[in-house]
């Protein structure tokens, strides 16, 4: 009995720490989908009302030659101003990229980051 409830528990905590990983696509669909479209195509129902069209991030990879993850970084955290993506103090994400001053709050920020940069390398086409 006693190895029974231990190894409920030890699968408890495994899909407590799978469900907490960051996923990509829901990080997408929260964050990007509006301008950019479900499949990264820049038609999101945003995309009409916006003065700056969004472009296909579908085609990143065939435009810069190879899939620019470090290019795509610096427009999401900032660290290169879009004029559609707000200002480095406010992006238009909200807080969801922010990380606080200890560790765990950074290597989370820097998942989830990680996590959306391989949805949009996923969205690729091929």
């Amino acid at each position: 009995m006693k190895k029974s409830i231990a190894l409920l528990i030890c699968a408890l905590g495994a899909t407590t720490a799978h469900a907490a990983e960051p996923n990509g696509r829901a990080l997408f669909a929260i964050h990007c989908a509006a301008c950019h479209g479900t499949d990264g195509e820049g038609d999101g129902p945003v995309a009409a009302a916006m003065l700056i069209t969004p472009p296909n991030l579908r085609t990143l990879a065939a435009r810069a030659g190879t899939f620019p993850a470090e290019t795509i970084a610096a427009y999401i955290d900032g660290r290169t101003q879009r004029a559609a993506h707000g200002s480095r103090s406010m992006p238009v994400w909200g807080p969801f990229l922010e990380a606080g001053e200890d560790e765990s709050s950074q290597a989370a920020g820097r998942a989830r980051m990680a996590a959306l940069i391989e949805f949009i390398r996923q969205l690729q086409y091929h």
